[in-house]
């Protein structure tokens, strides 16, 4: 698993926001200039967004998580919580069709080790543990 900090993703982000698609791509490959640059990680997600999710709980909203679990960075993480932990519900057995990530988890986000901040759960056990 690629460990990306807060920081280095801070700095991709201005390096990216930063950089002249035009001068920086040779003239056989560049982007037209309409093209945003985008992290593969945040998914072009915009800074203030990914800022929020970047400062921890509380910081963020719901639809600033529901954008962060659209994102290719988040497809992979999810597949490798399910490769770790195996693909049915930790706590009742049955298949696990989401990844949780658990209180410690959301002070990850960008960063998250599937061992240890993320779990899979079924549908009904996910909505369980939230309604809590």
């Amino acid at each position: 698993m690629l460990k990306v900090g807060p920081k280095s993703i801070l700095s991709m982000l201005d390096t990216l926001i930063q950089r002249n698609p035009l001068t920086t791509a040779p003239a056989d490959i560049s982007r037209p200039s309409t093209a945003p640059a985008c992290d593969p990680f945040t998914q072009g997600l915009p800074r203030p967004v990914v800022l929020r999710l970047l400062a921890g709980p509380g910081r963020f909203s719901k639809g600033d998580y529901a954008q962060y679990c659209r994102t290719t960075h988040w497809e992979i993480v999810r597949g490798e919580a399910l490769q770790v932990h195996g693909r049915f519900c930790v706590l009742c057995d049955s298949p696990a069709a989401q990844v949780h990530h658990r209180p410690s988890g959301y002070r990850h986000l960008f960063a998250e080790d599937p061992r240890l901040h993320l779990i899979p759960l079924c549908r009904t056990c996910h909505r369980r543990h939230h309604r809590k």
